[in-house]
C-alpha cells in the first residue's frame, strides 16, 4: 500500500509537472530592446548650461530616463546625448555612475564631454569668454587648508605615503581611487584641439570691459588649461596662489592651473572607476576672474556680487564643444 502510494504520488507529480512545462513549449521569447549606444554624451551643470543645448529641437529625438539622473538623457538622431547633472563634485558623479551602470545603456565606446562655465585667473592672455580645453583635472580639496600663524591663508598636500601608490610617494596620479589629479587622455585632448583650431569665439561690450578693468586681452580665443575642482565658491590672491601650487604639485610642473569649476573631478573621478577615464574630456569657458578687480577687495566683491560674463562664456563653451563633437562623428567608428 505504501509503495502504490508513493507510485500514485510521482505520477501525479509528473503529470502536475507537465501541465506547468507543456504551455512553455510554445511560448513567444520576448525580444531584448536594444541597448543605446550614445556616441557623445555631453554633462552640464546647472540650467542655464542645460538651456544652451536643450533649446535646439534636435534633441527631442530620443529621450531617455535613466535613475539617478535630474534631468532625461536627450538626444538627436546622430547619437549625441546631453543631461543635466547638478552642481558639484557629488553629483556629478552619481549622475556619471548612473549613465554608466544603465542597464538600457551600452557607453563603452562614449566620449563623454563636460561643457560649462568656469572662474578664470587675472592672465594677459585669459580673455573673458575664452575657453580652455583642459588637460589635466586637479582635486582642490584634498591636502590641509588652514590659516597659517600670520593668519594667511595656507595649504599643504596630503601624505604622500596614503595618497600615493606603493613605492612611488608623490606620484599622486598612480593611485587614482584617492581622486586628486586626472590627466585627460593625449590622443582625445590632441584630437579636440585641432578640431576647434579654426573656431570663431564670440565677444561682447561687457565682457570688453571687464577685461580692460583687469588688464587682460580682450580677445577670446581656445586654449589649453588645467582646471582645478572644488564645491566652495572663492575668490582671492592667496588662493589663486594655492590653485597655482597645487597644480605644480599634482602635475610635476606640466600642467598650469588656468580655470576652476565644481564637477570635473566627480565626472572623471567615476568614470576612471569603471575604466573609462580615457573617454572624458572637459571644455571650460571663463565667466569671470577669481580676483577682485583693481581697488576692491575680496569682501566687497561678496556683498555686491562678482562681475560676470556667464552668457557669453556658455555661448563660447558651446561653440567649441560643437566643433569637437562633429570631428568625432566624422571620425571611423
Amino acid at each position: 500500500m505504501k509503495k502504490h502510494m508513493v507510485r500514485g504520488n510521482m505520477a501525479l507529480c509528473a503529470a502536475v509537472g507537465l501541465s506547468f512545462i507543456a504551455p512553455l513549449a510554445h511560448a513567444h521569447v520576448l525580444p531584448v530592446a536594444p541597448k543605446m549606444r550614445p556616441k557623445v554624451i555631453i554633462l552640464t551643470a546647472f540650467p542655464p548650461e542645460w538651456h544652451a543645448w536643450t533649446e535646439q529641437k534636435s534633441f527631442d529625438h530620443r529621450v531617455a530616463h535613466v535613475p539617478g539622473l535630474m534631468t532625461p538623457l536627450i538626444c538627436d538622431s546622430q547619437g549625441v546625448c546631453v543631461t543635466e547633472t547638478g552642481e558639484g563634485e557629488i553629483n556629478a558623479a552619481v549622475t556619471v555612475a548612473s549613465l554608466v551602470k544603465d542597464v538600457a545603456l551600452d557607453v563603452r565606446k562614449t566620449i563623454f564631454i563636460r561643457s560649462g562655465i568656469a572662474g578664470g585667473v587675472q592672465a594677459e592672455s585669459s580673455a573673458l569668454g575664452s575657453v580652455y580645453i583642459n588637460s589635466w583635472v586637479i582635486s582642490w580639496a584634498f591636502g590641509h587648508h588652514y590659516l597659517n600663524d600670520r593668519k594667511q591663508l595656507a595649504w599643504l598636500p596630503p601624505g604622500c605615503a596614503d595618497y600615493a601608490a606603493p613605492g612611488h610617494c608623490g606620484a599622486y596620479t598612480r593611485n587614482l581611487y584617492e581622486n586628486l589629479a586626472y590627466k585627460i587622455n593625449p590622443a582625445l585632448l590632441s584630437m579636440a584641439v585641432k578640431a576647434s583650431a579654426n573656431v570663431q569665439l564670440e565677444d561682447s561690450p561687457e565682457a570688453r570691459k571687464l577685461d580692460k578693468l583687469f588688464g587682460v586681452s580682450t580677445s577670446p580665443k581656445v586654449m589649453v588649461g588645467a582646471t582645478i575642482t572644488g564645491d566652495d565658491f572663492w575668490i582671492g590672491k592667496e588662493e589663486q596662489t594655492i590653485a597655482e601650487r597645487i597644480v605644480r604639485l599634482y602635475t610635476h610642473g606640466e600642467a598650469q592651473y588656468t580655470n576652476t569649476a565644481m564637477e570635473d573631478l566627480g565626472d572623471v573621478a567615476a568614470l576612471s572607476r569603471f575604466g573609462l577615464a580615457d573617454h572624458y574630456l572637459s571644455i571650460r569657458g571663463i565667466s569671470d576672474v577669481d580676483l577682485p578687480p583693481p581697488g576692491k577687495t575680496e569682501e566687497e566683491i561678496w556683498k555686491t556680487g562678482d562681475l560676470y560674463a556667464g552668457a557669453l562664456a556658455e555661448r563660447n563653451a558651446v561653440i567649441v564643444t560643437k566643433a569637437v563633437i562633429a570631428h568625432l562623428l566624422r571620425a571611423p567608428a
